[in-house]
Formats: structure tokens, C-alpha cells, sequence
């Protein structure tokens, strides 16, 4: 009976320490992808435009990922997994396109918050996936994150002061956005799940290269530019693709992509934590409550998901 009380816990054990870890990968993407927006804006405040920013980002993230490559096994991806992932690549940076698109038609907080419609969206794929409806402290998690999105975008305080933009083509850019990137954290944990992740970063990458090159491939016509770019080149590689897409890939692989949605929006409170370190911003009190929501919706969504395995697992121990 010992034995088998030893073997069951084994057995349950690292299928919850790989949620937990998961759940850390989720967050740290959405703090990396919060500071890498204060960091891009860092770099057009230099006069760097933003398909250079873009290029140099790519180029970077390809070469960082290329060297720690050497490092891993031997991969077994056939073209279709690799034509899939490459996909996946160009949709993550049509979504970061778009996104700069929507910013030069609304403001931030408008942007911000219709982009920010992602989170529902993958939870919606996810439930037409499973052919079910998302367990009830989702959508609570969910509704949080949406409404805390509102408040901590800045959106409620352009409202009050009037200063609220609806241009149709930056409502379309950024609803565009929200879809790609729903899609790119969709499908991240369904190609592919059996390979490295540091691999399987390094090809989606790739794939973003090729649209980097279309958009701002001429930095590559001009090596003093490129080396002037450089080391901002090689900071926003690391926290804008490196980081946050190797850790969305380990997420997806863990949990259902509606939570990894859930966590990424750490997003907003670490770009608004941002704001007040690098260019102080001033966090008004709608603000404030925005940041309260959505940390509590990352706190609910993800104790949520550890819970139901941890009741399981003292109950099969115990049997």
C-alpha cells in the first residue's frame, strides 16, 4: 500500500509542477511583452522608425535562437509542422504590425483595450474546440481582465476627459490585432508540442524574419545604421520575441490556451509599471483599479487550474 501510495504521488506530481510552471511561463510573457512596448518606444524616441525597430528585433532574435539551437537535440520536425510554425511567425508579426497601425489612428488606451479582446476570442476557440462552454471561473476571470483592461489602458479616463478617438481604420487595425494574436497563442501548444521549445521558437521566428524583411529590410543596405541599432537591437529581441514567445511556447504546452491568454495580460499592468519608471506617467486611480482587476483575474485563473489537480491527487494517494 505504501508503494502504491509512493508511485501515485509520483505519478500525479510532475503533471502539477508542469502546470505551475506553465502558469510562471504565462506571466513572464505578458511582463516581457509590457516592458518591450515601453522599450520599443524608448527606441523611437531616437528617431529609429518603426520598421527598422522591427527588422533589428527579428534579426537579433534569429541569431540569439540560432546559437542556442546548437545546444539542443536533434531535431525530428518534418516540413509540416515546420511550414506551420514558420505560419505561425508571420501571424505574430502581423500582429505586432497592426498594433503600431491602430496606435497612429487612436490613442494608446484605445488601442490597448480593443486589442486587449484577444483574451475572450482564445477562449472562445478554445471552447468551439472542445465543444464545450469555459468553466464558470473563467469567463469571472475573463470579464475581469476585459473590464480591468478598460480602467488600466487609460480608456474610462479619455472617456471622462473627452479626449477618446474612434477612428474606423484604427478600430480595424486593432481588431485585427486581437485576432492574430488569439491565433498565435491558439495554436502554439497544438504543433509541434513534442520539440524543443528554444527549436521551435527559433523556426516561428523565422517565419516573423520574412515579414521583417519585407517591411524594413533596407536597414540591411546600411551596416553603420545596423550597428548604430545594434544593442537596442538586441535588448527588444530578447524581451519582445526571444522571452515571452519561448515562454507563450512552453505555456501552450502545459495549459488550455484560454488561461495562457488570461496570463498574458500581465501585459498591461507591467507596461504601466513601465510608464511610471522610464517616463513618468502619472497612475490615476481608475488606472490603479484597472492593475487590481487583472492581477486578481491572473491570481483566480490560475489557482483555479492548479486546484482541481492538487484535490485529485490527495484523493487517489489517499485511496
Amino acid at each position: 500500500m505504501q508503494s502504491r501510495k509512493i508511485s501515485a504521488s509520483k505519478k500525479h506530481g510532475l503533471p502539477g509542477m508542469g502546470k505551475v510552471f506553465g502558469g510562471f511561463a504565462g506571466i513572464i510573457a505578458g511582463l516581457s511583452f509590457g516592458f518591450g512596448g515601453a522599450t520599443s518606444r524608448l527606441l523611437g524616441s531616437q528617431g529609429y522608425t518603426v520598421p527598422h525597430i522591427i527588422a533589428m528585433q527579428f534579426l537579433c532574435a534569429f541569431v540569439i535562437l540560432g546559437f542556442l539551437c546548437v545546444f539542443t537535440k536533434k531535431p525530428t520536425l518534418d516540413w509540416k509542422s515546420t511550414c506551420k510554425l514558420m505560419l505561425l511567425g508571420i501571424v505574430n508579426t502581423l500582429s505586432s504590425l497592426t498594433y503600431y497601425l491602430a496606435i497612429s489612428y487612436l490613442t494608446v488606451g484605445s488601442a490597448v483595450a480593443i486589442q486587449f479582446q484577444y483574451v475572450w476570442i482564445v477562449v472562445a476557440f478554445q471552447a468551439i474546440s472542445e465543444r464545450k462552454l469555459p468553466r464558470p471561473i473563467v469567463i469571472i476571470a475573463v470579464i475581469l481582465v476585459i473590464a480591468g483592461t478598460l480602467f488600466c489602458s487609460g480608456l474610462v479616463d479619455e472617456f471622462i476627459s473627452e479626449s477618446l478617438k474612434a477612428h474606423p481604420i484604427g478600430i480595424a487595425f486593432a481588431l485585427v490585432c486581437a485576432f492574430t494574436y488569439a491565433l498565435f497563442i491558439f495554436f502554439n501548444g497544438k504543433v509541434a508540442s513534442d520539440q524543443p521549445p528554444v527549436l521551435r521558437t527559433f523556426i516561428t521566428i523565422i517565419g516573423g524574419l520574412f515579414v521583417s524583411v519585407l517591411i524594413g529590410g533596407d536597414i540591411y543596405l546600411q551596416p553603420s545604421l545596423l550597428v548604430e541599432m545594434l544593442p537596442g537591437g538586441i535588448l527588444i529581441s530578447l524581451i519582445m520575441s526571444v522571452i515571452p514567445i519561448l515562454c507563450i511556447i512552453v505555456a501552450s504546452t502545459r495549459l488550455p490556451g484560454g488561461l495562457v491568454a488570461i496570463l498574458t495580460s500581465m501585459e498591461l499592468p507591467a507596461a504601466v509599471f513601465a510608464g511610471v519608471l522610464l517616463f513618468g506617467e502619472n497612475v490615476t486611480p481608475f488606472v490603479a483599479l484597472g492593475v487590481v482587476m487583472i492581477l486578481c483575474s491572473v491570481v483566480l485563473s490560475e489557482g483555479a487550474e492548479m486546484l482541481p489537480s492538487r484535490v485529485k491527487q490527495g484523493a487517489e494517494v489517499n485511496a
